[in-house]
């Protein structure tokens, strides 16, 4: 439903489709392909993307699913001991360790997709994703190539028992919402015994857990000011059927996120797991005054760490 972005203003899933819609009439590309790595990253096209467009899209998640951080602090492989932080994603990693070894002029579209779909779902296990297409399929039958280039290197590569194992083998994962947490507490164990580091460790992992307490009571204070106490666990898990797009007022929803936001002074991406619930409340047909007033009453009550 929404991208964030590194800075400035988050992308909503409607405003990307006006700008595909905006650069396809306006004959600015022949056919083009879009690979999404983020939570839920499905809803960004479910429903949305015509097949007309000539536009072919891959996402790291279906519409109501976590992506999964990998190559993390702890876990197998680990990043160098100096780094505290995950440094890939499944199914980015995937994709592009199939492209650093492949030789993409022979190499399909539907070819990769098929690998990194594989690796990414580890056989439907807890804690997978699953990797989705959407918009003109047929575009898959393209050789990766024609939108990425080559390494001349892999030039009439052969692929080898080592290489096919290397892509297959699935890395231990952490969901990404949990990668900050994750990236404070190792920051926090590494650091010496009463040392500076220690103390400002402890203190950037005591508020990342407060932010997220107060992220998750905030949310659900305006549920429950708003439809009661009640209807909570319907906001917060109703999904679409596949094939619908997640959310029906567009300009609803991207009105209490970015109120939210402002309202909570939040700087984490924590906040975004919660995107569907301010979803399912504009589709209930929420007032936006009222949800605003509940918003600003819910994020004032439940102080965030100074």
């Amino acid at each position: 439903m929404i991208i964030g972005m590194p800075s400035g203003v988050d992308l909503t899933a409607k405003d990307l489709m006006n700008t595909l819609k905006k650069k396809h009439a306006a004959k600015s590309y022949k056919s083009m392909v879009i690979y999404v790595e983020a939570c839920e990253s499905g809803s960004i096209f479910e429903g949305l993307l015509p097949k007309n467009m000539n536009i072919y899209a891959i996402t790291a998640a279906n519409a109501n699913e976590s992506s999964w951080g990998t190559y993390c602090p702890g876990e197998f492989p680990s990043p160098p001991s100096d780094l505290d932080t995950c440094l890939g994603d499944l199914f980015s990693i995937s994709w592009m360790e199939d492209s650093d070894i492949h030789d993409l002029r022979k190499e399909t579209l539907d070819q990769q997709y098929q690998l990194v779909r594989r690796r990414t779902a580890v056989d439907d296990m807890v804690g997978a994703s699953h990797v989705m297409q959407y918009g003109n399929k047929t575009i898959a039958k393209q050789f990766v190539f024609n939108y990425m280039g080559a390494n001349p290197k892999n030039d009439y590569y052969s692929p080898s028992s080592d290489d096919d194992s290397s892509l297959t083998t699935t890395p231990s994962i952490v969901s990404q919402h949990d990668a900050t947490l994750l990236h404070f507490w190792h920051k926090f164990r590494n650091a010496p015994e009463g040392s500076p580091k220690k103390t400002e460790a402890h203190k950037q992992l005591m508020d990342e857990l407060s932010l997220r307490k107060h992220i998750d009571e905030s949310v659900n204070q305006i549920i429950s000011v708003v439809f009661g106490q009640e209807k909570v666990p319907e906001m917060l898990n109703t999904v679409q059927s596949a094939g619908n797009p997640l959310v029906h007022d567009w300009d609803c929803f991207k009105m209490l996120v970015n109120s939210f936001k402002k309202q909570c002074g939040s700087t984490s991406r924590y906040e975004m797991k919660y995107s569907r619930a301010f979803a399912n409340m504009c589709n209930a047909g929420v007032h936006i005054n009222h949800a605003t007033q509940a918003i600003t009453q819910a994020c004032s009550t439940n102080s965030p760490p100074p």
